[in-house]
């Protein structure tokens, strides 16, 4: 596109100058502006646009550079016609007057697009956004522009510190609605972004329903922005995230559940952690990519997955629900639907739950409460401090998949329609949260994320807390797990970072898990081939899941590879933070041997 681009630009002699206003109070910069227009013309002769909107017109000036380019064009274009952000009030009038004069078929409106939910006209080849270059106008602009147009030409992206850093914070969040970029410099800078939508895409945004949604949850949004999706990518579901683990710990404190639905499964991973434990499962997500991953999920599991279920559907069709369940849990679906299918899920799971006395555990994010009181605030302290950012930092996927973000209060009120026993907190970092301490009016604004517990029987809210807090192991207690390396020799190079899978057995009689104030984790000692130890503190490996009582799973051990070349084993150990170190000791069956490379 450059090169086609600068082949108009270096045989282009389109000079403004000639259609320009002469009473323009900004005329002793038209010889400066000629090839800034000269550029415009070049970008328009190369994307060739049938429809073209401009915000900001002034007089007319960029207008007519587009359709010089392209005369058979239909150009809207948007102005405040105010003397504010380089504006001159009557100029928009004088604009319309001479396109129009010229023959072009333009349509100007005075409009102040930052009032605007959406630009009027439908899909357009390309959006100029050339208005209130403040920072948070041009970001307003740009979220309403790249769900209607084909190209965006931002207009001073170099102009202004807050601009440039405005429109660079844009698209880092919305990467995922941008097929590429291009910087033209120049007299302040233009920007031209190719955007990955087309006009097909329209209804999707600002949808009221999740129906429109379906085809927007693509493996590339599960993998690469779908909250855990770092986790999943190194382990394929055997590790997860905090979030799914708290939801997990939520459920499991009140006894392992015989059958559970997991609602909106996504990539499956607590379908996959429940199935482990012994449950059945029916694990339901209307997109087909997820119910693909779920599979990808499920491959390397060692028991037979027959009694996991996977529906294609929608978690509002009764006929996706096999029968009745003990657990249902929804881990980040519920901002996905609007209030109206909010209320028809928790209905219809509450009926599946009510015979078997059965709970819902709730994991929603963001805390819509964390963006109305804080954001803005942080925002008024960025900008203070010289900074500029945006008022709430929202990715292009949470923009359009979250059509219904939850605040507690409207969490809680929708669940006791349904559920006779309510219990909602909040959790930052910590799930426990508001369970765990007090929280004053910061600490809600803070929290990130909401859990909820809805269930047919009353809710036991000292038990619950326990699920959130690992505490100090009796003194006495020599052995806490069992570690069974499933590789006994590695060959690797200096420093090197490598994975070496371990079965653990949990041998006492509570959950072991990594969270405060006293985390269990696994790790190793390293020694050389004549058993002294050279490296005590080993890199630690959470154990994520957690390990429930008298259960063994596989965890992938995090291992470094000592600098110095030589044959090492590795002595396995767990350790309770803070505590003391359990350290299993050396025989045949449990040393794992190293060989660095020289």
């Amino acid at each position: 596109m450059i090169d086609l681009i600068s082949s108009f630009h270096s045989l282009s002699t389109y000079d403004f100058r000639s259609h320009a206003n002469p009473a323009d109070p900004l005329r002793h910069l038209f010889d400066e502006w000629v090839d800034y227009y000269r550029v415009k013309w070049s970008i328009a002769k190369a994307i060739r646009p049938e429809r073209i909107l401009e915000i900001g017109v002034r007089y007319g000036y960029s207008a007519r550079a587009f359709l010089d380019a392209c005369p058979d064009a239909q150009l809207v274009g948007l102005d405040a016609d105010l003397d504010t952000f380089g504006g001159s009030q009557g100029a928009l009038a004088w604009a319309e007057q001479n396109l129009k004069a010229s023959g072009f078929n333009v349509d100007l409106r005075s409009l102040n697009t930052q009032s605007l939910q959406a630009f009027p006209g439908g899909y357009y080849d390309l959006i100029h956004v050339d208005g209130q270059q403040d920072g948070n106008g041009t970001y307003r602009d740009l979220d309403l522009a790249v769900v209607q147009g084909r190209y965006i030409l931002v207009d001073g992206y170099q102009w202004s510190r807050e601009n440039f850093q405005s429109v660079n914070e844009w698209l880092w969040l919305n990467k995922a609605a941008v097929h590429s970029v291009l910087i033209i410099p120049g007299y302040a800078g233009e920007l031209l972004i190719r955007t990955n939508l087309d006009v097909s895409e329209i209804p999707k945004v600002g949808s009221d329903s999740s129906v429109p949604l379906a085809t927007a949850y693509t493996k590339d949004y599960y993998l690469n922005d779908c909250g855990g999706f770092s986790q999943w990518r190194r382990s394929k579901g055997a590790a997860i995230d905090s979030r799914l683990q708290a939801v997990a710990d939520a459920a499991l404190v009140f006894g392992r559940p015989g059958k559970v639905v997991d609602l909106g499964a996504g990539r499956g991973e607590l379908t996959r952690l429940f199935h482990e434990l012994g449950a059945a499962v029916t694990a339901i997500d209307y997109s087909a990519d997820a119910c693909s991953l779920i599979s990808q999920t499920l491959a390397d599991v060692q028991k037979s997955t027959s009694n996991v279920s996977v529906v294609c559907g929608s978690v509002l069709e009764p006929s996706a629900y096999d029968g009745d369940y003990d657990l249902a849990v929804a881990a980040d679906i519920v901002e996905h639907l609007s209030p109206a299918e909010n209320e028809a899920l928790y209905a219809l799971v509450s009926q599946r739950l009510e015979k078997n006395q059965g709970s819902l555990v709730v994991h929603t994010a963001p805390n819509g409460w964390n963006y109305e009181y804080l954001h803005p605030q942080e925002q008024r302290k960025a900008i203070a401090a010289g900074f500029w950012q945006p008022r709430i930092r929202r990715t292009w996927y949470e923009r359009l998949m979250h059509i219904n973000e939850q605040n507690p209060r409207v969490l809680k009120a929708q669940l006791e329609k349904s559920f006779p026993h309510v219990l909602v907190w909040f959790a930052d970092g910590g799930a426990g949260g508001s369970l765990l301490k007090k929280f004053g009016l910061s600490d809600f604004k803070k929290s990130t994320s909401i859990f909820a517990i809805a269930s047919h029987k009353p809710i036991d809210k000292d038990r619950l807390k326990s699920a959130f807090v690992m505490s100090a192991l009796p003194a006495d207690c020599q052995d806490i797990v069992e570690l069974k390396p499933l590789e006994s020799e590695f060959l690797v190079e200096k420093g090197q970072r490598f994975e070496c899978p371990v079965q653990v057995s949990n041998l006492t009689n509570i959950r072991l898990a990594s969270i405060q104030p006293f985390p269990v984790n696994l790790s190793y000692h390293v020694c050389d081939e004549q058993g002294q130890v050279v490296a005590f503190e080993g890199a630690r490996t959470p154990l994520q899941p957690a390990l429930l009582a008298g259960d063994a799973r596989t965890y992938n051990l995090d291992v470094k590879a000592p600098q110095q070349a030589g044959v090492y084993f590795l002595q396995l150990a767990s350790v309770q933070e803070s505590r003391r170190w359990y350290d299993q000791k050396l025989s045949q069956y449990s040393m794992v041997k190293i060989v660095v490379k020289d």
